[in-house]
């Protein structure tokens, strides 16, 4: 079993799949997953297409093991609204973590943290687009 991560990682550095590092002219930051980057392993990878991606990548921090959770981990985000405001409290370190980058674009590979991190994005305001990893390499393929 592999990622579309590692899957997308593999294909780059097999010469498979070339991206346009010009779809993405703004400052971009990934946020790590809980379960593919600090249960998984998958760490180096998404910064490596990232790598193919931009020439504008910012790490949320200088040790990745330390970046922090987005608070919608173990399908917590999908109990809805009812954990809204327990979420959005919880998870304002991440929120404040996305916005000292300066980026303008947040990658994750992560459906739960794409939803978290969306909410996020409208309660505290930090003016970041919510892409998935995988949707910003099939923007980027070359023909």
């Amino acid at each position: 079993m592999r990622s579309l991560t590692e899957v997308h990682a593999r294909y780059l550095k097999e010469g498979r799949i070339k991206l346009d590092k010009s779809q993405f002219q703004v400052p971009v930051t990934y946020h790590d997953p809980c379960q593919i980057a600090r249960n998984g392993g998958i760490i180096d990878e998404p910064r490596y297409i990232l790598g193919h991606l931009t020439d504008d990548f910012r790490d949320m921090t200088q040790d990745v093991r330390y970046n922090w959770c987005c608070g919608g981990g173990g399908g917590l985000v999908a109990l809805g609204e009812e954990t809204l405001d327990f979420r959005m409290k919880s998870s304002r370190v991440k929120a404040d973590q996305v916005k000292e980058t300066g980026a303008k674009i947040l990658a994750t590979a992560c459906e739960n943290c794409h939803t978290q991190l969306s909410n996020l994005n409208d309660h505290y305001k930090m003016g970041v687009d919510i892409q998935f990893l995988s949707s910003m390499v099939a923007s980027a393929l070359v023909k």
